[in-house]
């Protein structure tokens, strides 16, 4: 199974040791670039930050439906 996460989960498992129920459950996890980022900022590390870098079941997406984007946000 594939899923999309937000930062949060894999900031908060990666925290305590168990970014690998992740992988336990979705085989593969996207995260969209705008995750990427925030989990990667240098100026301000976060637990999960080397994960998403290094991991290839973490696999970073570029989002193309804008529509979509925008309609969740608000």
């Amino acid at each position: 199974m594939i899923v999309v996460s937000d930062t949060s989960p894999i900031n908060n498992l990666a925290a305590i040791n168990q970014l690998h129920l992740l992988q336990q459950l979705y085989e593969i996890v996207f995260i969209p670039e705008a995750v990427y980022r925030e989990l990667t900022e240098p100026d301000f590390p976060v637990a999960g930050s080397i994960e998403v870098q290094t991991l290839d079941w973490i696999q970073t997406r570029t989002v193309t439906n804008r529509t979509v984007i925008e309609a969740l946000e608000s």
